[in-house]
């Protein structure tokens, strides 16, 4: 019977269709997550950017904490902290309070 009703051309059709319907969201799921990964190594290469020009004896904690941090909106606000920390010891704290920051 299954057979049967698998040969028909509606039951073809409605297999033809529900596999590229699964595609395209296959396709869509994987653009946006491919996406958010992108962004958040770009805003992860910015910090770097920012530490190695502003603080460069921090560069290996910050790999360290940027390893733990998957939220873009607080690498966004590690690089504002960074942009305007004054002092070494500063950033070195901005940068031990991101993991904190990536909980709440």
């Amino acid at each position: 019977m299954d057979d049967v009703l698998r040969e028909t051309p509606v039951y073809q059709e409605m297999t033809r269709w529900a596999r590229e319907e699964g595609l395209e969201q296959g396709f869509e799921k994987g653009l946006e997550k491919g996406l958010e990964k992108g962004r958040h190594d770009g805003l992860q290469q910015a910090l770097l950017a920012i530490l190695a020009e502003r603080f460069p004896k921090l560069i290996r904690l910050a790999k360290r904490q940027l390893a733990m941090i998957d939220t873009p909106e607080v690498l966004q606000l590690l690089i504002v902290k960074m942009s305007i920390a004054q002092t070494l010891e500063e950033a070195k704290q901005y940068l031990l309070e991101a993991d904190e920051d990536e909980e709440e």
